[in-house]
């Protein structure tokens, strides 16, 4: 699809044309006008615009401060790789927002503590729950 069949779309949408006269008109699957129309939602200030370009920004790793292709449309990356991101984490935790803290009373030692990201948690420790699943805790009997 051409740019300047994209400027007529958008100008056929602003006019309360259907996608399938814009097909009839234009030549184009209304199927490939609706899929156009959902990605670029049309309003009366973008309706002439020309479409959106190809971003020639580049972004930097947060970590290592290599350079990152961009890709309009998609949530920018701040990584360059995994292994970056995973050191950044290691180095810097408590940047992020952890909002999954669950307080807890311990079912062998019945004090509360905190558990991340489990809510379904019981025991404070493994040495608790060991006890509890085996009475004691191995006995030589």
């Amino acid at each position: 699809m051409t740019d300047e069949q994209k400027r007529k779309i958008n100008d056929m949408r602003i006019s309360g044309r259907s996608y399938a006269e814009i097909a009839d008109a234009l030549g184009i699957s209304r199927d490939t006008i609706k899929k156009h129309c959902q990605r670029h939602p049309v309003t009366a200030e973008n309706a002439s615009a020309p479409t959106a370009t190809v971003s020639s920004d580049t972004l930097h790793c947060k970590f290592c401060g290599a350079d990152i292709p961009t890709v309009h449309g998609r949530k920018q990356p701040q990584f360059c790789s995994t292994r970056c991101r995973r050191a950044w984490w290691k180095v810097h935790p408590d940047s992020g927002t952890r909002k999954a803290y669950y307080t807890i009373v311990c079912a062998g030692c019945s004090q509360e503590f905190q558990s991340y990201g489990n809510a379904g948690r019981k025991y404070c420790s493994h040495d608790y729950y060991i006890r509890s699943r085996f009475k004691g805790g191995g006995s030589d009997e």
